[in-house]
């Protein structure tokens, strides 16, 4: 009795969790595909070869995370499901493990791209975070592999359980029992970390289909029925946020955000900033040992009389470290460059009234998507008083020559891509502040007319 307690908690944990991840992921999978990407560089797992195949490897794992976990919840196929789900937790704790034990300043030996099969020596490219749950729980390296170990924990018991043939479709008393406790879970995980309620709504829907075409259907494959079921569910939802926005976004440039505020310094908004340190590297004149001493420690020892005679230095240029922790700016690299190299971030932001940008990460494989009615919109903005800008990875030779081909009547200005990435989720996509403060966002696929948006203010 007390096993099968512990097994339907762990059932109803494990499941509502995967459920919950798999959406976070899947509501952004261009955020998403971006991580895995950090992933496969060289300098990290050396997978150059899957970079292509990013967004469909993203939307896979969405997918097939939402699916285990509705299957831990009905009790679906449950020894495919319990090995499945714990190979996926084995890989997803090592590839924390490897995220939060990775040096910074070490170096790997990767073969060479050139077909050579030569070894070479290149820096480690450290992925700061996971990305389990995205830009809405922003944990660290070391907060995700412990959250795995966690996990990690109460999937055995469900597995032990499968393989002794103790778990089973629900019956209705188990099904009242599991389904309760993860819509209380769902709704206290998405109420209180995530302030996002679709999460429960996404869950119902997702054990109501299983649930009907169980009942429905008379079948000996009734499981697999059930997963189509939720994977159509699961898909739709994957459709919606690739080929639109995320329903719910979670970084400095959602609507309601100020991007002046969220570049400014600790110093500027009276908080305490994170503190670095240099290393300085000294050598033992008696034994040859170097040691490693801290810019603000050295600051300490440097005039005493033992450690003169004892060390001597070998290097000032050492790396730079965080020896604590404090605020750091949202925003650290947005900025707006016209052709004269001027940056006219702090000039567009703090004028009134409203601002439309054209954010495009990558101008060329835009393809001009949406160029028409940018043109159209934009025409009607400018006319009547609104600011209108394009924002582009390009140079200005390379903005002004699309400006030109595509007849578009405002401004070009030059932006890192990665911020363009965060920026907007659609290439190209199409923002409106306010002062300053984000309004709102569209892809180009769903970019509103003037009157629309004159009538909608």
């Amino acid at each position: 009795m007390f096993f099968k307690a512990i097994t339907t908690f762990s059932r109803t944990l494990v499941g509502s969790l995967f459920v919950v991840s798999g959406l976070i992921k899947s509501n952004d999978a261009l955020g998403f595909m971006y991580k895995l990407e950090e992933y496969f560089e060289p300098g990290a797992l050396n997978l150059e070869a899957w970079t292509p195949y990013a967004l469909e490897i993203a939307v896979f794992v969405c997918i097939a995370e939402v699916l285990l976990g509705v299957a831990l919840l009905v009790g679906a196929l449950p020894k495919l499901t319990t090995v499945l789900t714990m190979v996926m937790m084995v890989f997803f704790t090592w590839l924390t493990w490897y995220t939060a034990t990775c040096d910074p300043f070490g170096m790997k030996m990767v073969t060479a791209g050139d077909g050579s099969g030569t070894l070479i020596e290149i820096a480690n490219q450290c992925v700061l975070e996971c990305g389990c749950f995205g830009n809405a729980i922003p944990l660290t390296a070391y907060q995700s592999f412990l959250k795995d170990l966690f996990l990690l924990i109460f999937v055995i018991p469900i597995t032990i359980a499968a393989f002794r043939n103790k778990i089973q479709l629900n019956d209705s008393r188990t099904a009242t029992i599991i389904y309760t406790g993860a819509i209380v879970m769902t709704f206290l995980f998405g109420y209180l970390m995530l302030d996002w309620l679709f999460p429960i709504l996404y869950l119902v829907f997702l054990l109501f289909a299983a649930s009907a075409i169980r009942r429905r259907v008379n079948h000996p494959n009734v499981e697999w029925l059930m997963a189509g079921g939720v994977v159509i569910i699961a898909g739709l939802v994957q459709f919606k946020t690739l080929n639109h926005l995320p329903l719910k976004d979670y970084r400095p440039y959602a609507a309601g955000e100020s991007i002046l505020e969220n570049r400014k310094s600790a110093d500027e908004l009276g908080l305490a900033g994170p503190v670095y340190a240099t290393e300085y590297t000294f050598r033992n004149v008696f034994t040859e040992i170097d040691t490693i001493v801290l810019s603000n420690d050295y600051l300490k020892v440097y005039n005493e009389t033992h450690f003169k005679a004892t060390y001597e230095i070998v290097t000032y240029d050492g790396a730079e470290v965080k020896i604590s922790d404090g605020y750091e700016p949202r925003i650290m690299d947005f900025q707006m460059v016209n052709v004269d190299g001027d940056d006219l971030t702090e000039t567009i932001f703090s004028s009134p009234g409203y601002t439309l940008l054209h954010v495009s990460k990558d101008i060329e494989l835009s393809n001009a998507a949406g160029q028409e009615a940018f043109n159209s919109l934009a025409s009607d903005a400018l006319h009547a008083g609104w600011n209108f800008y394009g924002l582009t990875n390009g140079d200005s030779d390379m903005n002004e020559a699309f400006a030109d081909k595509n007849n578009a009547p405002y401004e070009f200005l030059t932006c890192d891509q990665t911020e363009l990435k965060i920026v907007v989720r659609s290439n190209p996509g199409l923002v409106l502040l306010k002062d300053g403060i984000v309004i709102k966002k569209w892809s180009w696929r769903d970019i509103p007319s003037f009157n629309d948006l004159s009538n909608g203010e």
